[in-house]
């Protein structure tokens, strides 16, 4: 098919013998799999192939998958479940081919095939089940049994639910032998699918969504998934479904959008008539309602939580926002399925389980709230090395495991407590943006975890299940746990799950999604050129999952000036729409959240973007927090707050009189807090200026409360400069540079830059832990939710990222590709160790490596 001489080819990773025995194939198997090793300077790897003779699939051809199936791993895989003859070649998609020398690659009859140095050779991928498949069946080429419609199982020998009419006729059986309905049908009431979510009132397009007439209606019907309304005279059916004496305005006309908040001169409060904007999202029944949205469309609230001067009792008490509306006073508040009228409720030591919150409206329409638990529930520490100087927490290396998921850190958390690090510090677990369509070509990148869209714990790394699991298991290897808390704002402009957004280009673009399984709505009022359904104004800022409404952010304003305290505090930073944390209802609700986190095991936290919140406002909310933990931080607690510094580094740093001061007049509003001097010593500043200025806080700012790192993962941005590390240190995933970074991360234990007393200076120490960029250039996480298979929009150039584990029991520092493993190498671990005052010449068994890590 090509003319030209290719000179290109592939050659195999080191294949065991016995993988290329004579094809001896199943007699049921069935399609073509073609296993490849891709020459390693290509980025991607597709197939372009014929079928049968047939015509050939469009240049580039299918994008070849790496092969998951054990012994395979070094291989890219692509399945053709119908072929029984390929004529094939490679390419990278980047003008780079492989076609045989010009003679093309022949794979014949049903099964898998290698490409061995210009030839094609069989390898036996047997299904599994005796008969194969266990007769319920058939083969497919890359060794997995396709079932037939009634049975499940890696070897089909697990029937579907339903006896001898599965899945009650309406659905198929999964690999895990359970039914997934037919469009239509879902099951709703423990009879396999057996619900009509198309037809039945009770269910209308989805298990629990009822339609019913509601006081605007004279009647209500499902049909087709959607509740249909006829409306009561004087009352319209509007484009949502609903039957309102007025619908909402037409869209904008042109590519106009709404501009409804934008700050006007030195103001940076949303007006209080915007408070209107507000109860935005869709109702039941209505076109865009989904189940996870509850009843948000008149009430929104969230726990607090006051602990006893001992810890051993705490106080829960529910903050409820209602719809003016809907306001109604039968409201019933159930904790763990016990319902009482009163909005608060005590527990005591002796309550062990995770608090479950339930807010009821008439009887009938509810909420859920962020879950609780307490301090006391918490897994007592265990330490692996007693003797050694951690100060009780105040003390020690903290590994930042970046973007590594729960159940992964769980795992590595004994080779961390065996190492003798302090702790493991992980990224945002709250729920965040995600998306099925790609944002700069990359599926979810990695700073969607910085922008919150509630403050339920299930980001990215797992559910909150998964996360009090982590937690448990890295406490009983003695390490301890602290937190990203993303409090200075909320999701980015525009990225919310508003289903019709376009910019001044009439572009248009659909809603995002977030990490929860159950996911909450937001709103931001960007982008917006359809008026809300429920106010029939634009819309505003209201996350209900964390009960924030449009009042409780700055109006809007481009962060243009490092250097002015009011753009510092009010700008919104790249458009992260920026909380009002000059208001007490904000800080008293931000220290809620962190108060939270401990309850859920943390020890402690970073707190991003802290320079974005003036040095009052923070005290105050550590003040809210402090309160509520009984009025002292607990003995092990610290947190440091990101205070990225560059031009601006006297005014934040050394003048404690520049009115936006992070030294000595943040200590000053933290005593007017109530804060003693221990407690102050906890608040600690992530110290930028280092390694390259050592003194850049000019003796302002005891070293005590000034947290050290080299390598950071907001550096590993291409072009981010703001904190140059000149030559006193390496960014791992930019250079590549080794050698040159693990003497930097040795240094910073041994002796680091402008160290006085290295046993003293500086006691909080931070090692990062990252991942590698793809070799398409995409620096999404490798954890699989990066993969351009789940893309649903506008997928065409779409860079994937495909799954590595982060956790590999054997793995020494450094390993390549997937996760840096930096902390596991073995000369940190040991300078780490000799800076904690712990022996440096343990075996690797000991200090938690295998062995052979040198």
């Amino acid at each position: 098919m090509f003319a030209r001489s290719i000179t290109l080819f592939a050659l195999l990773a080191i294949v065991v013998a016995s993988d290329y025995t004579a094809w001896a194939s199943p007699s049921n198997d069935v399609g073509i799999a073609i296993y490849y090793a891709k020459p390693s300077q290509w980025k991607s790897c597709y197939l372009h192939y014929s079928l049968d003779g047939k015509t050939w699939n469009t240049v580039p051809g299918d994008l070849m998958a790496r092969s998951r199936r054990s012994g395979y791993s070094q291989f890219y895989v692509s399945v053709l479940p119908t072929a029984t003859k390929v004529t094939f070649v490679t390419t990278n998609g980047e003008g780079a081919w492989d076609n045989n020398g010009g003679r093309n690659y022949v794979a014949t009859g049903a099964g898998a095939y290698l490409v061995d140095n210009g030839s094609v050779k069989p390898v036996s991928l047997t299904c599994q089940g005796s008969p194969i498949c266990s007769g319920h069946g058939t083969c497919h080429a890359d060794g997995h049994c396709v079932c037939q419609k009634s049975w499940g199982g890696e070897s089909c020998n697990r029937q579907c639910p339903g006896g001898s009419k599965p899945c009650n006729g309406h659905g198929y059986c999964s690999t895990s032998a359970t039914c997934v309905c037919d469009a239509g049908w879902a099951s709703c009431s423990g009879v396999d699918c057996g619900t009509s979510v198309y037809t039945d009132n009770q269910n209308c397009g989805a298990c629990g969504v009822v339609c019913q007439a509601m006081p605007n209606d004279a009647s209500a019907k499902c049909a087709g998934g959607k509740c249909l309304r006829t409306c009561k005279s004087g009352f319209t059916l509007c484009s949502d479904g609903t039957c309102l004496a007025k619908c909402p305005e037409p869209p904008l006309p042109g590519c106009q959008t709404y501009n409804p908040n934008n700050c006007v001169g030195n103001n940076i409060d949303t007006p209080d008539s915007l408070a209107a904007n507000t109860f935005q999202t869709p109702k039941p029944g209505s076109t865009h309602y989904h189940p996870s949205y509850q009843a948000y469309y008149r009430m929104v609230g969230w726990p607090s939580i006051k602990y006893s001067a001992d810890r051993k009792s705490a106080t829960v008490s529910i903050n409820l926002k209602q719809a003016s509306a809907h306001k109604t006073d039968k409201i019933t508040y159930v904790f763990n399925g016990v319902s009482q009228s009163s909005p608060s409720k005590t527990f005591d030591s002796s309550f062990k389980d995770t608090l479950t919150i339930k807010v009821v409206a008439d009887g009938t329409e509810t909420i859920e709230l962020e879950q609780v638990n307490f301090i006391w529930q918490n897994e007592p520490l265990v330490q692996h090395w007693p003797n050694g100087d951690y100060r009780n927490g105040q003390k020690g290396a903290v590994v930042e495991l970046f973007m590594w998921p729960h159940m992964d850190v769980a795992k590595e958390c004994e080779a961390i407590g065996k190492a003798g690090y302090l702790g493991v510090k992980i990224s945002p677990t709250n729920e965040y943006v995600m998306s099925t369509q790609p944002f700069n070509n990359e599926l979810n990148p990695w700073y969607f975890a910085y922008q919150p869209t509630s403050y339920i714990l299930e980001g990215r790394g797992g559910t909150r299940d998964q996360l009090r699991t982590m937690i448990t298991e890295c406490r009983k290897q003695g390490v301890r746990v602290y937190a990203d808390a993303v409090i200075n704002h909320m999701t980015g402009c525009g990225n919310d799950a508003n289903w019709a957004h376009r910019d001044n280009h009439c572009t248009t673009w659909p809603g995002k999604q977030t990490t929860a399984a159950n996911m909450s709505p937001y709103y931001t009022e960007c982008f917006d050129y359809i008026p809300n359904d429920n106010t029939g104004l634009p819309w505003m800022e209201e996350f209900p999952g964390a009960a924030w409404q449009s009042v409780d952010f700055h109006c809007q304003r481009a962060l243009n000036s490092w250097t002015d305290p009011l753009d510092l505090d009010a700008g919104w930073l790249t458009g992260l729409t920026d909380l009002n944390t000059g208001r007490d209802n904000v800080r008293g609700r931000l220290a809620d959240y962190l108060t939270q986190l401990l309850g859920a095991g943390f020890t402690g936290f970073r707190v991003d973007a802290a320079k974005h919140i003036k040095p009052e406002s923070l005290a105050a909310i550590f003040g809210n927090l402090r309160r509520n933990l009984g009025g002292k931080l607990p003995e092990d607690f610290f947190c440091y707050l990101e205070v990225l510094t560059g031009g601006e580094k006297d005014m934040l740093l050394c003048d404690g009189s520049s009115g936006y001061n992070y030294g000595e007049e943040l200590v000053g509003h933290l005593q007017k807090q109530g804060f003693d001097a221990d407690d102050i010593d906890k608040i600690k500043i992530w110290f930028s200026p280092f390694p390259n200025d050592p003194n850049g806080a000019c003796g302002k700012i005891s070293r005590k409360r000034l947290v050290i790192e080299n390598d950071d993962s907001d550096q590993q941005n291409p072009g981010s400069s703001s904190r140059d590390m000149h030559d006193k240190g390496v960014i791992l995933v930019k250079t590549g540079d080794i050698a040159g970074h693990r003497h930097f991360e040795k240094q910073l234990f041994d002796g680091p830059n402008g160290v006085n007393d290295n046993a003293n200076d500086w006691p909080i120490r931070l090692v990062l832990s990252s991942y590698w960029f793809a070799e398409n250039g995409a620096m999404a996480p490798p954890d699989g939710k990066s993969d351009c298979k789940q893309c649903k929009v506008t997928c065409d150039g779409c860079k994937t990222v495909e799954y590595t584990p982060a956790y590999v029991y054997d793995a020494c520092g450094y390993t390549k590709p997937g996760y840096t493993r930096v902390h596991r190498d073995k000369t940190i671990i040991n300078a780490m160790r000799g800076w904690m005052g712990l022996s440096t010449n343990e075996a690797n068994s000991a200090i938690g490596l295998p062995d052979g890590c040198n």
